[in-house]
């Protein structure tokens, strides 16, 4: 009965959040001007935790915690777990002349995970914003015939992605997944060209493209922990006793055959058992070295992801037509020139991969960089390319705990976390190749005896430069999200 409690509510919140998430990702969760190219400002591919480590997510797995980053991740789930998320962004957008402040907000993602062989198979479902399309410009220009124009240029929404992820062990430390998700969402774009003198007519340009279909995502992990590259000293000291005493106990066993007398042989069954002894507590004290090494030593996970190329069914609805104002602003239409509706095409995304490498000791510390790749050049929408860029992103970041066990001091079981990130972007505007940087901080707060965890991030960067008529972006993002861990699907001994 419990278990069906629980479940009702996820599934009311999962609906309330699919009924949300189109107004909210579509519509308020982008305000820069270069959303306007390609499918929009792309979204990382992740949850607070990664954003507060500068994104890394490709060698990054967990018992705990959900990575979206390498489907091969979900293999390492011991617990139902739920993620969270609510976004909050402060935008700067600055030219060479002027400057101007922004702010958004908008439902982060949300994912659900399972294990369903623990410590071998692993699945999850969710959705999350895979690009945000939000943007308003206003341009005065003067025509060759000396006459002042106005042309706005405004566009909304953006591209969702449900996903269902699938984990598997396929050996000892090995690990490989796949993510299939389902892309859905439409792009808005309008554009109007009004004349200051009312006696010209004006001309709007509206563009609709609504896209459906599934995209794929393939990962490898593979870990290793340092003893089993360098074994310690103690280690090594305990198999040198165990192999000495065996040596002892062989060369022993054949002095009893030879020996007739049997005083001398009962001395020497005393040896061998002494022997047998030591062999067992040197096996007992090895056991415990390698025990502490388990818990506390470093181990090594490195990952890969590969995002085949992939094309979107899509279809696109275009309406221009002249007009004027009415004497109370309403809109007196002309003519219409184009009315074209539900045209069928394709969106082609790009080919994407990245590769990443995490440490780990123990549960104090969680280091980690990645590098990842899309080719955008190969772009398109309905056959028709956008001049974008190849573009690559770096980052790195770390975790400490203090100590996730303390019972005295709580602020010894928060994770501390810090990450920097760098990135040459798919834009490639007035023969300038666009770059951001950025840097993060962010905290996970444990609530205790519920096995979940309250995530902060943080995160300061800007993107473009005031050069060549651009724009720069400077940003501080907030991201609040929450990890919540269950035990569900275990069958109780008493009903």
């Amino acid at each position: 009965m419990i278990q069906r409690s629980r479940l009702l509510i996820l599934l009311l919140f999962v609906g309330c959040y699919l009924l949300q998430s189109r107004t909210v990702f579509a519509q308020n969760a982008s305000s820069s001007p270069y959303s306007r190219f390609g499918i929009g400002d792309i979204q990382f591919n992740g949850f607070s935790r990664n954003t507060a480590m500068g994104g890394i997510s490709q060698a990054m797995d967990h018992p705990y915690y959900l990575n979206l980053g390498n489907p091969a991740s979900f293999s390492s789930i011991s617990l139902t777990t739920y993620e969270l998320g609510v976004n909050f962004a402060l935008n700067e957008l600055e030219t060479s002349k002027i400057k101007q402040q922004n702010h958004t907000s908008s439902l982060g993602y949300f994912a659900f995970g399972f294990p369903v062989k623990l410590k071998k198979w692993g699945m999850g479902f969710g959705l999350l914003p895979y690009s945000n399309v939000g943007y308003s410009i206003l341009d005065l220009r003067t025509n060759v015939l000396n006459i002042e124009e106005l042309h706005t240029y405004k566009g909304s929404g953006g591209l969702n992605q449900f996903f269902f992820s699938n984990g598997i062990r396929v050996a000892k430390n090995l690990s490989a997944g796949v993510t299939a998700s389902y892309m859905f969402g439409v792009l808005n774009q309008d554009r109007t060209v009004e004349f200051i003198d009312k006696s010209f007519y004006n001309t709007n340009v509206s563009n609709s493209t609504a896209v459906g279909w599934f995209h794929f995502n393939f990962g490898l992990q593979y870990s290793f922990d340092s003893l089993k590259v360098s074994p310690s000293d103690s280690i090594l000291m305990f198999e040198r006793e165990i192999s000495l005493a065996k040596d002892s106990i062989k060369h022993l066993n054949k002095l009893i055959k030879s020996s007739k007398d049997s005083l001398s042989s009962a001395g020497i069954q005393e040896n061998i058992v002494r022997f047998e002894n030591s062999i067992k507590q040197a096996k007992e004290n090895r056991s415990s070295v390698v025990n502490r090494h388990v818990k506390g030593d470093w181990s090594i996970t490195t990952g890969f992801s590969l995002a085949p190329s992939a094309g979107l069914n899509a279809r696109n609805s275009t309406l221009i037509y002249n007009f004027k104002y009415g004497i109370d602003n309403s809109i007196l239409i002309r003519d219409t020139i184009v009315d074209t509706r539900s045209e069928k095409g394709t969106l082609k995304l790009p080919l994407s991969m990245g590769f990443g490498l995490a440490a780990r000791k123990g549960s104090k510390w969680i280091m980690g960089a990645d590098f990842n790749l899309q080719n955008w050049k190969e772009y398109s929408s309905f056959g028709q390319n956008d001049s974008l860029s190849d573009s690559w992103r770096l980052g790195a970041g770390a975790q400490f705990t203090p100590n996730d066990r303390a019972l005295k001091s709580y602020l010894k079981t928060i994770q501390y976390r810090l990450g920097f990130h760098y990135s040459q972007t798919f834009l490639n505007l007035n023969q300038t190749q666009l770059n951001e940087m950025g840097a993060s901080l962010g905290f996970g707060f444990p609530i205790r005896r519920v096995a979940s965890t309250i995530q902060l991030a943080v995160e300061a960067g800007s993107r473009g430069t005031t050069d060549n008529q651009l724009i720069r972006e400077k940003y501080i993002r907030f991201t609040l999200g929450f990890t919540l861990n269950d035990r569900w699907f275990i069958k109780p001994k008493y009903d």
